[in-house]
């Protein structure tokens, strides 16, 4: 008699799957009110709103703030996130009613590639700057010449994450922002305070500051680089060159602070080896093709393989966030434009920036949510310009605020 039930309880269970993992293809309507005669604006305005209540249908959050002037309720200041990525998108229908445009759009809401809290970054391109990894113990490099691993791996990951995702990495491989390595990402303050706060951040004016120690080079036998070895003793490695004896480890420690608060956002450590079958006296050095031909260097890139990999799913997931450069009247000019994915009539939310002391006398920043939109009205390659619904001086907005889109 269970048997129904059951069949039903799977089938219920084997739907929830396929939607958790699965893109969904809904159907929804945009509109969008045309300026000047300009159908081409109002076209990408209208499509831009039928996703999102494609978006919304497929289970959304929405947050807004909601305020009341002169007795009639607005929103001044909206949100739209969703639990999933919008794509192949279909315009369906168009039609002009008076000066309003509206669409009817068909577009795949796949849950897979969403991120937690429902938070996006609407597809822009984030910046990243990253900078030097130094050595815990320098010597354990000396063996095979591989210290400039230091300023390499920020050079080797920039360009990985580059040509694979969607973020815009700089190599700031010759940066050591962890001066003492063995401590790393804390350090103590002149009033005896610990922190993990970068410090000088402001300086590579990007939205995240990637950095790392390198913990671990050494081989898992040292006998076998042993300098007083004999003849015979080189030959045994060399007819036992596939043993856990040439074992090289290497661990790091990778970082992710805030490019704007200095404020330690994400830590993770990695490790594996890799046979290492050279000579004492051999000094291929760090990335050359000697040493990408080892075993460990084979190991090696797989580990930066997987770091890159999680550098592109932990930031595809952070808020996009740029600098205001400008502000004079209702407009505003920050430090993102075409080349981050910005366009005209995309909307940003404006963040106060400030500065103040705890009670042991530590700076910390603060970012205050003005409540106020920010909407693009011109966007070259380096920058754009937004207009306020208001004055920018109302809110106190100064170059060195920030914009924001989650």
């Amino acid at each position: 008699m269970f048997n129904p039930m059951l069949r039903i309880l799977a089938a219920l269970v084997i739907s929830f799957i396929s939607l958790s993992l699965h893109a969904v293809t809904m159907e929804a309507e945009g509109q969008a009110l045309i300026f000047n005669n300009d159908l081409d604006s109002a076209r990408q305005a209208a499509i831009k709103n039928a996703t999102q209540q494609a978006s919304l249908q497929a289970s959304a959050i929405v947050s807004s703030t909601q305020t009341l002037n002169q007795g009639v309720l607005s929103i001044d200041n909206m949100q739209v996130s969703t639990l999933g990525m919008v794509s192949n998108i279909e315009v369906l229908d168009e039609e002009i009613k008076g000066r309003m445009l509206w669409v009817k759009v068909r577009a795949n809401v796949d849950f897979e590639k969403g991120c937690p809290a429902g938070v996006s970054g609407h597809g822009y391109q984030k910046s990243v700057a990253i900078t030097a990894f130094p050595l815990l113990y320098p010597q354990q490099a000396n063996l095979g010449k591989l210290s400039s691993i230091q300023t390499e791996l920020g050079n080797i990951l920039s360009n990985q994450i580059n040509q694979t995702s969607n973020l815009k990495a700089l190599n700031a491989g010759m940066l050591n922002v962890h001066q003492t390595a063995s401590t790393a990402p804390t350090r103590q303050l002149s009033a005896g305070a610990l922190t993990t706060v970068l410090d000088h951040t402001r300086q590579l004016d990007v939205q995240y500051i990637i950095s790392g120690v390198i913990r671990d080079m050494t081989m898992a036998d040292s006998s076998v680089i042993d300098p007083n070895r004999n003849i015979l003793f080189d030959l045994y490695n060399r007819m036992d060159y596939r043993s856990k004896r040439h074992l090289r480890s290497l661990a790091l420690d990778l970082y992710i602070h805030d490019g704007f608060s200095g404020a330690l956002l994400f830590s993770k450590q990695y490790a594996t080896a890799g046979r290492w079958n050279l000579e004492p006296e051999a000094r291929p050095g760090f990335a050359s093709a000697e040493f990408w031909r080892l075993d460990y260097g084979k190991q090696t890139r797989k580990m930066l393989n997987q770091v890159a990999t999680d550098l592109n799913n932990e930031l595809r997931c952070m808020p996009f966030s740029a600098r205001i450069t400008k502000s004079d009247g209702n407009l505003i000019w920050f430090n993102a434009g075409a080349l981050s994915g910005i366009n005209a009539g995309d909307k940003l939310t404006v963040y106060r920036k400030s500065s103040f002391f705890t009670e042991d006398m530590r700076s910390q920043v603060q970012l205050t949510n003005t409540r106020k939109t920010v909407t693009v009205t011109e966007v070259q390659p380096m920058f754009a310009i937004g207009r306020l619904p208001d004055d920018g001086a109302i809110y106190n907005i100064q170059p060195d605020d920030v914009v924001i889109s989650w």
